[in-house]
């Protein structure tokens, strides 16, 4: 029962990750075409891209939402707000703004 499983389970991270190649050749005439990479980047779709992050970011769907969360500091009994900006991103009214 053991190696069965182990078996199994090897065998499906191989296919994912043979899939993952076999993808990214058949990409291979399109890859830069308009709006492609774009596409290729939503969370539903399947290959490896690589994002030169200070001059690209990734689309974010509209709706998209942080997960905000103000880190408490137990011994000073504070907030550490960073004024990173998320907060006022993620309000749903716009009510919350940072002045820097």
């Amino acid at each position: 029962m053991f190696g069965t499983g182990l078996i199994k389970g090897l065998g499906v991270t191989i296919k994912h990750f043979v899939d993952t190649y076999v993808d990214d050749v058949k990409a291979i005439p399109s890859r830069y075409a308009y709006g492609y990479d774009a596409m290729r980047q939503m969370p539903d779709e399947e290959g490896l891209f690589t994002i030169q992050y200070p001059d690209e970011k990734r689309e974010l769907p509209e709706r998209f939402r942080y997960i905000p969360m103000l880190i408490y500091d137990t011994p000073k009994q504070e907030d550490r707000c960073t004024a990173c900006g998320i907060c006022a991103k993620v309000c749903p009214p716009q009510c919350i703004w940072i002045v820097r």
